[in-house]
């Protein structure tokens, strides 16, 4: 009893805190909400403002576009007018263009007088002015705005004003150039004058200088932005638009922003405001920059905000307070249910965990990405690798250099996908020393309830031994086979040798010795000789024998397999080099035999050149009480990953019929059978694809005859 009330204490205790934290999670995050919420608003409502911004800036570019088409037409039909026609076609022009802006239009002439000009207009250009402002225009320029100016037609207030100058084509020379005068002010004011952003927002323009085009406040006009505000408000900071306009509007770009101004309408003191700008992009602006912007007290924002903040407030503290009490009806359901669950659950983990971690067998599980998720006892004990080494690897480290590992592992994916299990499979695998294993393959995917794949366990059996002894066996077998074929062939070989030697022998009789007939059936014997000893040497592969001790001439028996090979070596194009000094000790073992062996390596390295050409050394040096003989070949060379295998008896990588595998498991038997060893050294291409050139190089060490290695001895 006082162990339950224990445990409802702790869960009072701790559904107490967790109610807090909560709370306070759910708190921070309304917090949080609120302030994403409003700058959401923020946001959308400069966007709105840039929706403004945009329409008076395709405003204000359509009454320049206007006016430059109206003035490019004219200055197409006046030549050759008489003057009163001209006069009324100047007329017609501005009474078009009033309401646009335009508030003059005549022809300047070469002196710099104003002539033809419209009767009723006032001109507020004069002629000095004009004429610098339309210096150098030229009949075939396109018609666009000159430079800015102001003018103040009104006291104490500025007007911006500037002309479009257009050459008159196609009347004889000079001709006067067409002059129209524009109030940029009034232009402008009319586009974006009656523009409002949310209650009391307004818009205003500037051109590249910073210089105010248009603004509610009328004594800005014509005034440098950036001066006009210090001087209304001396006492407040302008750095935000001041560096909004410089490093975006004055550049001609478009977006959006936030500033603090000193006044809004009738409102005086620091305002935080709105901005959304866009430039007025027209061929008529010449090489000019004009911004238009929207800007509204972002106060007028704060009071919608406030409303979606208390609703959202209210919605979250309801859904936070049913999530509560939800949650802690759900932790008092859940722990029952839990204990009752582990009670039952707990052996079988037990059962389970045990039987993994402790299966001799190595049983991993893989994810979909074919990476480890664990790796048991039996694992590490098969192939060496520790848990924390495989955990979030794939099984390439595992795959022998020699086998394509994407290709292997995919064929057991693409086994998986038909039958969802593969079975048997019997592979190589190296382990983490090195050492190479056969393993047997069993992997089976595994799957959700709901039938999502989500991984597969792999089962595998270390065969090594069984697969050696079976190999054995069957060696043994296949050994026992040649030697009954052998014994029953030997007979049927033995006996036409016989009488070649015999028929050859009568032969050289007729012939004197030292002549080529002579010598031609001389050579046909000791072949036939030959023949007879790889017969022996086939039934001696099969049946242990002891070789004849004996001493073998090196450079004789070199001798012998170069005049065998050469016409061989001339067919395949090979350059035969031979570097074997006259004055070799002679070596321990059988010559039939030591020929064998130089007759089996030459054939080795014929092979390995393929196709026509290559080189084929044959050289012997001395060293202490050894005698090497080295045969090297220029050909494709022998792969790291078969190199440990080239000795073993029936390994051979050539074609079906080209080869049995015997070769250099004889002449390995044949050296150390006489206190000997064979070594090589190859480069392959596969394994050196920089390397300047590819061979093998066997070398055979022999013991000079009255030495032994190891020991000191002068050589026979």
């Amino acid at each position: 009893m006082a162990t339950s009330l224990l445990n409802v204490r702790h869960l009072v205790a701790i559904g107490s805190v967790l109610l807090f934290v909560m709370l306070g999670v759910a708190f921070f995050l309304v917090f949080q909400n609120a302030g994403i919420m409003r700058d959401q608003i923020n946001e959308d409502f400069n966007q709105q403002q840039l929706i403004l911004a945009r329409q008076a800036a395709s405003q204000v570019r359509a009454n320049l576009d206007d006016i430059a088409a109206e003035i490019d037409r004219l200055r197409r039909q006046l030549p050759g007018l008489p003057p009163r026609e001209r006069d009324d076609a100047l007329r017609a022009v501005l009474e078009r263009t009033r309401t646009k802006g335009l508030v003059d239009i005549g022809l300047l002439d070469q002196r710099g007088a104003v002539a033809g000009a419209h009767p009723d207009s006032v001109p507020p250009v004069g002629p000095g002015r004009a004429v610098g402002a339309c210096a150098g225009t030229e009949a075939a320029a396109p018609v666009a705005l000159a430079s800015l100016w102001t003018e103040s037609p009104v006291a104490d207030r500025l007007a911006v004003v500037s002309v479009f100058c257009a050459g008159l084509q196609g009347g004889p020379s000079p001709e006067p150039t067409l002059l129209a005068t524009v109030d940029i002010s009034q232009l402008v004011g009319r586009a974006i004058g009656e523009i409002r952003s949310g209650k009391t927002g307004y818009a205003w323009a500037i051109d590249q200088a910073g210089m105010f085009l248009f603004h509610p406040e009328r004594d800005f006009v014509g005034r440098s932005a950036f001066a006009a505000r210090q001087e209304r408000q001396p006492y407040i900071s302008f750095s935000q638009i001041n560096r909004i306009m410089k490093e975006r509007m004055l550049l001609g770009q478009e977006g959006t922003g936030l500033y603090v101004s000193g006044w809004h309408r009738g409102e005086r003191g620091e305002i935080t405001k709105l901005i959304a700008f866009t430039p007025v992009a027209t061929p008529a602006l010449g090489r000019q920059v004009w911004s238009v912007a929207v800007v509204a007290p972002i106060a007028e924002v704060a009071e919608a905000v406030h409303r979606v903040y208390v609703r959202h407030f209210a919605a979250e503290a309801a859904l936070i307070a049913g999530m509560f009490v939800f949650g802690m009806l759900g932790v008092i359901y859940q722990r029952r249910l839990s204990e009752a669950l582990q009670k039952r659950m707990g052996r079988q983990e037990r059962y389970m965990s045990s039987i993994l971690q402790n299966s001799m067998d190595a049983i991993v599980f893989v994810d979909n990405d074919n990476r480890v998720q664990v790796w048991n006892r039996g694992a590490e004990l098969v192939f060496g690798y520790r848990s924390d080494e495989m955990v979030g690897q794939t099984f390439h480290r595992l795959i022998p250099p020699e086998i394509d590992a994407d290709h292997e592992l995919q064929r057991i994916r693409d086994a998986l996908k038909k039958t969802d299990y593969v079975k048997d499979y019997i592979a190589p695998r190296v382990t983490r020393d090195g050492r190479r294993i056969t393993v047997d393959i069993s992997r089976t995917n595994v799957r959700s309830p709901d039938g999502e794949l989500i991984g597969s366990t792999v089962i595998i059996k270390d065969v090594t031994e069984k697969m050696q002894l079976e190999q054995k066996i069957y060696n043994t077998e296949k050994l026992a086979s040649i030697g009954i074929l052998a014994a029953g062939v030997a007979h049927e070989i033995n006996n036409p040798l016989a009488i070649i030697l015999g028929f050859t022998e009568l032969l050289q009789e007729r012939f004197t010795p030292g002549t080529p007939e002579h010598d031609d059936l001389r050579i046909i014997a000791e072949n036939g000789e030959h023949a007879k000893k790889i017969v022996e040497d086939l039934l001696g592969f099969a049946r242990i024998t002891e070789g004849m001790e004996d001493t073998v001439d090196v450079n004789h028996c070199v001798e012998r397999v170069a005049s065998i090979v050469r016409n061989t070596l001339v067919t395949e194009k090979i350059c035969l080099l031979l570097d074997v000094p006259d004055l070799l000790p002679t070596v321990c073992g059988d010559a039939r035999e030591f020929q064998q062996v130089i007759f089996n390596l030459v054939n080795n390295a014929v092979a390995a050149m393929q196709g026509p050409g290559g080189t084929l050394t044959i050289s012997a040096t001395t060293d202490g009480p050894w005698v090497h003989l080295s045969v090297a070949d220029t050909g494709t060379g022998i792969p790291d990953a078969i190199k440990p295998r080239i000795f073993d008896p029936f390994f051979t990588t050539k074609k079906v019929g080209q080869g049995t595998g015997l070769g250099l498991s004889l002449c390995y038997g044949i050296v150390t059978k006489y206190g000997g060893r064979i070594t090589f050294s190859s480069v392959a291409a596969a394994d050196a694809p920089d390397a300047s050139g590819t061979g093998t190089v066997f070398t055979v060490s022999m013991p000079a005859c009255g030495t032994r290695p190891g020991t000191e001895g002068a050589t026979a």
